[in-house]
């Protein structure tokens, strides 16, 4: 299973060695010589639930229980009796045998109940897949948040890698004017080398959440592709939806809420079935008929006329069902504030992570209107400096520390946004509606 599971990804099944090895090299020379693919957010979330075997198989339950459902609604097969009244009248050759036809009717909404548990049954079996769903829709967005944010953290470790090469050199040439020490040099060249090995670590943490992005949409991990996604720098971002646009799409999408309301329907359902059971019922009805076959007519008596007719009526003396019927309502009681719990438990997390948003979204703007000019205002001045030489190495690589710092801090703060926003959309059960 797990050799066929690769086939989507480009390896053959291993049936024929040859066929094999020539995939292989096929698809080796196919991942290092075709062009970059662009891959969309889109459709990545909809290869992600078509290459996911848990979403397969929870929906496959989803299919059963609508089977079951269809199996639920079902009557008692009617029951066909034939009887031989006396043993004797067989023996003397003047058998009168008896024929019935017996129904047992089902109590008024035995069937409803059953139906009723069977549609809740298959609520929760599709609500389980569409967690599931709603699980990999979010892994998926974020990882692409997670590219975007760490492209813009490898970009900011390159320039700051290129500055401190930059000052590495300036040094060298200011030490071969005899214009500053070899401390200096080593001092430059040290922050060259830290500031590389950030850029490194950046670029290796890139390619693991990249591989498992594509190994989450059933591509090679090392495949070359290109992900378009939104630009994590760009700001403002789009209009958050209102708080109450937010809570409503998330009462109708979450499976939490669609399995409550079934399971009200057929807590109710069973409520109706057993109050019925308090009152008198027939257990069966049964019309026959009483012949003699091979012989005359009896002088006297008339064709016709051997139709006969049972009913059994069930009594509730010694059980009025009053306890079921208690335990029914108890039940139906009980899943009405099961629904209003997890009504109050949606809209409540909607609300935090709805606030947890705008705060980091108050956070980068407040932030970028007072740090980023004078982070700015500081390369710049330091960089004049240096090229004027009024500076040593060491205060050059304090003031470049200090806004390096701050640019680090900026993408702090989008990221703790986008995680936000991701977690926004992981309790409103999938995509933002459009804001207003």
């Amino acid at each position: 299973m797990y050799r066929e599971s690769l086939g989507p990804r480009g390896a053959l099944t291993v049936r024929r060695d040859e066929s094999v090895r020539r995939g292989t090299a096929a698809r080796a020379a196919s991942t290092s010589d075709a062009a970059p693919r662009v891959l969309t957010v889109e459709d990545a979330v909809a290869l992600a639930k078509k290459n996911s075997a848990q979403l397969a198989a929870l929906e496959a339950s989803a299919t059963t229980a609508e089977a079951e459902v269809a199996a639920a609604d079902k009557h008692k097969n009617p029951e066909l009796r034939i009887t031989q009244m006396r043993l004797d009248q067989f023996v003397e050759g003047e058998p009168r045998i008896r024929t019935a036809l017996r129904f047992s009717p089902d109590r008024p909404g035995e069937v409803d109940a059953d139906v009723a548990e069977a549609r809740a049954a298959k609520a929760e079996a599709q609500a389980e897949a569409q967690a599931e769903a709603i699980t990999i829709e979010a892994d998926v967005r974020w990882l692409f948040d997670d590219v975007a944010l760490i492209d813009a953290e490898i970009a900011a470790a390159h320039a700051v890698a290129e500055a401190r090469r930059s000052l590495a050199s300036q040094m060298k040439t200011r030490v071969a004017a005899a214009e500053a020490t070899s401390i200096d040099e080593t001092l430059a060249e040290l922050a060259a080398v830290e500031a590389e090995s950030d850029l490194a670590e950046q670029q290796a943490h890139r390619r693991e959440v990249l591989g498992e992005l594509l190994d989450r949409i059933g591509l090679d991990p090392g495949a070359s592709v290109e992900v378009v996604g939104e630009p994590p720098l760009a700001w403002p971002p789009p209009a958050l939806p209102s708080e109450q646009a937010l809570i409503e799409e998330a009462l109708r999408r979450r499976p939490e809420v669609a399995i409550a309301g079934a399971r009200i329907d057929a807590a109710d359902a069973r409520a109706y079935a057993e109050r019925a059971r308090r009152f008198p019922w027939f257990s069966f009805l049964e019309f026959g008929y009483q012949f003699t076959p091979g012989t005359l007519p009896t002088p006297g008596t008339l064709t016709g006329l051997a139709w006969t007719f049972q009913a059994g009526v069930e009594l509730p003396i010694f059980d009025t069902n009053r306890a079921g019927t208690a335990a029914a309502g108890a039940a139906k009681n009980s899943s009405q504030r099961a629904l209003a719990a997890e009504v109050e438990r949606v809209a409540r997390e909607v609300r935090a992570r709805l606030r947890e948003a705008d705060a980091s979204r108050e956070l980068v703007t407040a932030f970028r209107s007072r740090a980023l000019p004078a982070a700015a205002q500081a390369g710049s001045a330091s960089k004049r400096a240096l090229e004027a030489r009024n500076v040593d190495v060491i205060e050059a690589l304090s003031v470049d520390a200090q806004r390096v710092k701050v640019e680090l801090r900026l993408l702090a703060l989008i990221r703790r946004y986008r995680t936000a926003v991701s977690e926004l959309r992981r309790a409103v059960g999938g995509r933002l509606p459009a804001a207003p």
